[in-house]
């Protein structure tokens, strides 16, 4: 198990209830002493499970609750991680992350107060997976494209540090002396949450919305920008087009806009425009477009961005979809209206996936999708002109394409462009006992006008303390290394 992991439990021994940390500690035996040896080398001290040896750890993980554990072993674990809790939940948190590509000297910091940990494994972002992060924990992974640097938090605030070189050690050792430590300038940084699939209309939507509120409720402080907050909708906002259903989509939108001061952008699903498998009559159709659709293109003009509303719904039954070269001229006629075009980052957004995308490890896999069934199923839903549209990608020089449909998050970078799926919003991925909803929060550099950073959060709808992150770079080649 890797630093961030063992950081990760640290960090819900202090901050979470013991459903979490219980949880998180039934690992292999061996992953156990590699822990306690981590807490040593950081002169930590939990004395309880210290106490424990090998078969101590066999009665531990069988039982199911504290009151057993403290039965089976006789060992007052309430206590013990109430006495641990008092020791560090009201300190100055320091969490040093190294980069990518090297690795950083060992150093100490001059006030002793502070809980500093300094992790030494290099980042490999790919495979930077966050389990049941306490709250204090969750925004780290928003500042993974800064690193190397701190993070220093306290129960209730935080901030990143990114650090470049060795004389950025002092300077961090100023800061964590200054009466201001918490008030600072996030930097030219914008978010977008990435939403999909939502399907609203459906009765059993509606607990799934509140565990979807209640998540980007939680994420929401931890947005720090200059800049106004955006949703990217990538369709099938509801299951079927009827007027109650578009009614209940405007709302929705209305409630993002209101409560979290955001902008938002959309496009339409399958599901929006056809019902049962089967194109609608022109008029439903249409009532749905001018409804809902309204322009092709979104500028965001304080972060030079323009946003491609791409319908990929242009043909086909069931679920396929197209977009056709007469829609990708039309946009290239619009855009030729735009002034300095060269000085804007462009997002495609569309519905269908572009490429096949494939669910990350530790979600279970449907039986159908290990046979060519899955393949021929996968078919049935695919956007039938993929091999044109990204060659017109290509040829507009368009780096970021994002999207929905499959229900499944995804990350990849192809040909020059990256390419992000999003979940459902409201929920269809399982793994053992849990369900998740997902998206994607996408950090955006507005100085060098890039996207840096993608989360995927995972949240579970039955069980609300199961929260999973995974997180990945844009820029492969991380130039913010120590010289």
């Amino acid at each position: 198990m890797l630093d961030y992991g063992f950081v990760n439990l640290f960090y819900n021994i202090i901050y979470n209830d013991n459903t979490v940390y219980e949880r998180d500690l039934k690992m292999e035996y061996q992953d156990f002493v590699d822990f306690k040896n981590w807490l040593h080398s950081y002169h930590i001290a939990i004395p309880i499970l210290d106490k424990m040896n090998e078969t101590m750890f066999m009665y531990f993980k069988q039982a199911k609750t504290t009151k057993q554990m403290e039965h089976l072993l006789h060992l007052d674990f309430t206590s013990a991680f109430n006495d641990v809790r008092k020791q560090y939940v009201d300190k100055t948190h320091v969490i040093f992350i190294p980069g990518i590509h090297k690795s950083w000297p060992d150093f100490t910091l001059r006030n002793k107060d502070v809980v500093f940990i300094q992790l030494k494994d290099r980042l490999i972002p790919q495979d930077i997976l966050t389990c049941d992060p306490c709250e204090q924990l969750t925004s780290l992974a928003l500042y993974m494209d800064e690193c190397p640097g701190a993070y220093i938090f306290t129960r209730d605030k935080e901030r990143f540090f990114p650090m470049r070189g060795e004389e950025d050690i002092e300077k961090l050792d100023a800061i964590l002396a200054s009466d201001d430590l918490f008030d600072y300038d996030p930097g030219p940084y914008s978010y977008y949450i990435h939403l999909s699939d939502l399907h609203l209309g459906s009765a059993h939507k509606f607990q799934a919305l509140e565990s979807l509120y209640e998540s980007l409720n939680k994420l929401y402080p931890h947005l720090k920008s200059h800049h106004q907050l955006k949703f990217l909708i990538s369709g099938d906002l509801m299951n079927t087009p009827s007027e109650k259903n578009m009614y209940q989509a405007n709302d929705f939108m209305n409630v993002l806009k209101k409560h979290y001061r955001a902008k938002v952008s959309f496009v339409l699903g399958n599901h929006d425009m056809i019902t049962i498998g089967l194109s609608m009559a022109n008029r439903g159709k249409g009532k749905a477009i001018a409804y809902l659709l309204g322009e092709k293109i979104q500028v965001f003009d304080d972060d030079k961005l323009i946003v491609l509303k791409i319908d990929s719904n242009m043909s086909g039954n069931f679920a396929r979809g197209a977009i056709g070269s007469r829609q990708l001229a039309e946009i290239e006629y619009e855009l030729s209206a735009i002034d300095h075009l060269e000085d804007y980052t462009i997002v495609a957004m569309l519905h269908h996936h572009v490429y096949p995308v494939v669910k990350s490890d530790f979600l279970k896999r449907k039986w159908n999708e290990h046979f060519i069934i899955g393949k021929l199923m996968d078919l049935s839903k695919a956007l039938t002109d993929a091999k044109n549209f990204t060659m017109w990608l290509k040829d507009m020089h368009i780096r970021y394409v994002v999207h929905g449909h499959k229900h499944v998050p995804f990350f990849m970078h192809r040909n020059g462009t990256y390419i992000v799926s999003a979940g459902s919003a409201t929920g269809s991925l399982k793994e053992s006992e849990s369900k998740y909803l997902s998206y994607n929060v996408l950090k955006y550099n507005y100085q060098t006008q890039c996207f840096t950073n993608c989360c995927i959060i995972y949240r579970d709808k039955k069980y609300a303390q199961r929260l999973k992150i995974e997180t990945y770079l844009f820029d492969e080649e991380n130039e913010n290394e120590i010289s």
